[in-house]
């Protein structure tokens, strides 16, 4: 059932969409990532083999059962999952599916209110993490996307965003 993890490997054409070797598969994530924190003033990510080997594991087990969950062994990594019919999607359209949550956050007070519905986003932008690594798998009728991230973000009673310093007039 499992055809593979393809981070930092290749994502396999289909008759609607072309091939995606290794590099361009983290140059997509990267851009989409880093053009959603330039916007709110968060450092730019960097790509960790080690992230994307864990991001693989769990792709792959998510292509392999039927449950569709986040990794409840993982507690040192952010986690941000997708899963869409296989063969549907651009990585591109996976990826910016998490970004376009920034719409409702505009309406909210806090990103805790509904954390649920823009947690993806905030994971993406969190002004404290650094690092992030993907990995993509498919499944009989479905792909899955996997992202972890270092150090991880969305930690309650805290902002997603870069804390700026007052300077003093004196």
């Amino acid at each position: 059932m499992v055809f593979g993890v393809l981070a930092a490997a290749a994502v396999a054409a289909s008759s609607t969409r072309p091939a995606v070797n290794e590099a361009q598969f983290q140059d997509i994530v990267l851009a989409i990532h880093n053009r959603e924190r330039a916007a709110v003033g968060s450092a730019p990510l960097h790509w960790s083999a080690k992230l994307a080997r864990d991001a693989g594991y769990w792709a792959d087990r998510l292509a392999s059962s039927t449950v569709f969950r986040h990794d409840a062994s993982n507690r040192l990594e952010g986690e941000n999952l997708w899963m869409g019919t296989r063969g549907g999607y651009r990585l591109e359209e996976m990826v910016s599916g998490w970004a376009a949550e920034k719409i409702p956050l505009r309406r909210m007070r806090s990103w805790q209110d509904d954390y649920h519905r823009v947690g993806h986003y905030t994971q993406m932008i969190w002004a404290g993490t650094t690092s992030v690594g993907c990995a993509l798998s498919k499944g009989r009728g479905y792909e899955y996307l996997v992202c972890r991230y270092d150090p991880p973000g969305n930690v309650m009673n805290e902002s997603p965003y870069r804390q700026r310093t007052v300077v003093s007039a004196q």
